[in-house]
């Protein structure tokens, strides 16, 4: 297939679903005019995206696209494809076990499949990393977190 026929239909999906993202976002809007809201940095990140996705289809039309098209590593996308597969297992059981275990459960399934050595330090990195994201949102920024069935925190 044509690099720049990709290129464009890529541009094309992201801007679609950038505006999606923009206009989905939008109902999460605060009362008040001059407060951030919840919607506030999914715009932010739907406008940039828009942009990029612009820019990615003006480079296409222009003749700047990648000429030839490296073909896709087996063995790389097999590892993506589990790694967004422990993310999304995540999400969900986030909502069971809650917040702090759930993440703590992730962290350390995630940094063993990608190889990282030394049980201690895992588990050690795990508890520290879940402890400061734990402090810094739900006691510093007021964020509600699942609790989850232990409710522990």
């Amino acid at each position: 297939m044509d690099s720049k026929r990709i290129d464009i239909g890529v541009g094309s999906t992201l801007s679609f679903l950038s505006v999606i993202i923009f206009l989905y976002s939008n109902q999460y809007k605060v009362g008040n005019v001059t407060q951030y809201g919840p919607n506030f940095f999914p715009q932010i990140l739907s406008v940039i995206m828009l942009f990029l996705s612009l820019m990615l289809i003006v480079n296409a039309v222009k003749g700047k696209s990648e000429k030839d098209l490296e073909s896709i590593d087996k063995t790389g996308f097999i590892r993506s494809s589990i790694t967004l597969g422990i993310a999304i297992t995540y999400l969900i059981i986030m909502q069971f076990l809650g917040f702090f275990i759930a993440t703590v459960l992730f962290l350390y399934v995630l940094m063993t499949f990608i190889g990282h050595k030394g049980k201690l330090v895992r588990i050690i990195s795990c508890l520290g990393v879940t402890i400061v994201v734990y402090g810094i949102f739900y006691l510093f920024l007021k964020v509600p977190l699942p609790g989850g069935i232990f409710d522990i925190l």
